[in-house]
């Protein structure tokens, strides 16, 4: 886990108000956007990104948890799916068509769920060994059986 260092930035006062004004928008605190903002062009390749994905990425850095991730990106066109081949997908909101994965943006399904301390939504995959007995051998693999009822008693 990172830990955050206190430092003192020199801001005029309508970049301050600016700052202020982004992250009410954004719904984060200042500190918040500010760290996103500077997290975002800090991780750019030397290949400028394109807007949206400025967007997505901006999304993923100030989002706290799954369902904060994904109200912003779709108030931004853009939704999360778990894609076919594992990991995630980014998808055009509402028609919910695919359009990059989100690795291509240099983020990870594993990454997010280190972030956000939860599987991916109604990722069934994640949570199916949490409650599995363990194995101790192929008895385990067949459907447990009821023992026999008792025998009829016949009386003489």
């Amino acid at each position: 886990m990172e830990q955050d260092q206190t430092v003192t930035v020199s801001l005029s006062v309508d970049m301050l108000r600016a700052l202020g004004r982004a992250a009410e928008t954004a719904g984060c605190s200042p500190s918040d956007y500010l760290r996103a903002v500077l997290r975002s062009a800090l991780d750019r390749s030397p290949a400028r990104l394109r807007p949206e994905d400025e967007v997505i990425c901006q999304a993923i850095h100030i989002a706290r948890d799954w369902l904060d991730l994904q109200r912003r990106l779709r108030a931004s066109g853009y939704v999360l799916r778990r894609a076919p081949e594992g990991g995630l997908a980014v998808h055009s909101w509402p028609l919910d068509r695919p359009i990059m994965r989100l690795g291509d943006l240099g983020h990870s399904l594993a990454a997010l769920v280190l972030k956000f301390r939860a599987p991916f939504p109604g990722d069934l995959r994640a949570t199916a060994g949490l409650f599995a007995a363990p194995s101790s051998g192929p008895e385990t693999d067949r459907p447990a059986r009821l023992p026999a009822p008792p025998a009829p008693s016949h009386a003489a």
